[in-house]
């Protein structure tokens, strides 16, 4: 859930978020408001309905006027300066500065352009019960701090990626975040599938829009995310002044590791039904690179296999896209010896950082016992598979 500067939500509000939840700038929501981002599936494998959700996120834009018991179905966009009158079913998108009423969303009328330009002009938006809203210093969004450096760290997962934040964040001119935009596991792989998608491109546009820089004055933000991997272009637009890490990990090793965190397994999260990890975990055969058939064939260490090297290689050729001194390879093995070269990169003072390991194979995963040099061996022959 992403909710931006001056939003006020009404008491008894219910907001199912999982499908991606995204609320704009000066925007009030009354009373007893429902918001939905997910669906069961009537047509799965039980009824009325099986486990699994369909997700679908909603997207309200700024200075969005909501009435008392409105409720949203999943899926909806309702656009800027948009008004939702009293126990409105909003089961379509809404346009920006349309005003809507019950019954089947009709349109009642339209804002006054004039108007409604003038004040947001002047920055003039209401606070608690329209008074006048003074912004704090601290509520800039992401879009409004984009000339500013930040990094982005890239991996396959299960490569580091949350030691460097740990690491990195020992240093108070830091601020480093480790998978913080949820909606990232979704909107990363479905893209992946459909790079062209325009409301997921809307989406991530709404995310860096709305979300509230969370960096002190003087500190650089760090974003570490394995959810990344396909976002080079669009980052390096959108933020011009981005750096980026590619951290990776040796392959048995990083293999070995999703192995034992059972990735690719029919049953990957047992204790969580439809788990965002494994719902979105990146397919092949939806990338076209293998036919459904070749695919539901593999193993889980080979489809492991192809994802470290189909996630490395994408992000070595996005990388040599944009200019030598705005990116940076460090290998996890040499993360200790590659700290002060991370800190010149992003102009940092030298200083002494210890390297703990974390997100380390939890207990529950010891009881596996596996041939060590079997295993090796297996991965070995997949990695000259694939590569």
């Amino acid at each position: 859930m992403i909710v931006g500067s001056n939003v006020h939500i009404g008491n008894n509000s219910y907001f199912k978020t999982e499908g991606g939840f995204i609320i704009g700038d000066n925007t009030h929501i009354s009373r007893n408001t429902v918001v939905y981002t997910v669906n069961h599936d009537y047509e799965g494998t039980a009824l009325p309905y099986d486990s699994k959700l369909n997700y679908k996120p909603v997207i309200i834009g700024k200075n969005v006027w909501i009435g008392m018991n409105v409720s949203i179905v999943p899926g909806v966009t309702i656009g800027d300066g948009a008004i939702i009158g009293l126990g409105t079913v909003v089961n379509r998108d809404v346009e920006p500065f349309e005003i809507v009423g019950s019954g089947k969303a009709i349109t009642l009328k339209k804002r006054d352009l004039a108007h409604y330009d003038s004040l947001e002009n002047q920055k003039r938006y209401g606070g608690v019960d329209g008074k006048a809203y003074e912004r704090h210093s601290d509520s800039s969004s992401y879009l409004a701090n984009r000339d500013k450096v930040i990094c982005f760290v890239l991996s396959t997962g299960r490569s580091g990626s949350k030691t460097i934040t740990k690491i990195l964040n020992q240093d108070r001119s830091c601020h480093a975040l480790h998978e913080d935009i949820h909606q990232l596991i979704r909107i990363s792989t479905q893209l992946s599938y459909d790079p062209k998608n325009v409301s997921l491109k809307n989406e991530l546009d709404a995310i860096f829009a709305f979300k509230t820089w969370p960096s002190n004055e003087g500190q650089v933000l760090i974003h570490s995310d394995q959810r990344l991997w396909n976002l080079v272009s669009y980052l390096s637009e959108n933020f011009p002044n981005a750096k980026f890490i590619h951290l990776k990990r040796e392959a048995t090793s990083c293999i070995r590791s999703m192995l034992y965190r059972d990735w690719y397994q029919p049953n990957e999260y047992p204790k969580y039904n439809n788990h965002d990890w494994a719902m979105y975990r990146l397919q092949g055969d939806k990338l076209g690179v293998f036919s459904t058939s070749e695919w539901n064939e593999m193993t889980p260490l080979e489809k492991c296999t192809w994802y470290y090297s189909y996630v490395n290689s994408n992000i070595e050729a996005s990388l040599k896209a944009i200019p030598g001194e705005r990116h940076m390879y460090i290998e996890v093995e040499n993360l200790s010896e590659s700290i002060k070269d991370v800190q010149r990169f992003l102009n940092l003072d030298l200083q002494e950082l210890n390297v703990v390991a974390s997100n380390t194979m939890k207990k529950e995963h010891g009881h596996k016992q596996i041939n060590e040099n079997d295993l090796n061996e297996e991965i070995t022959k997949a990695i000259n598979k694939f590569n």
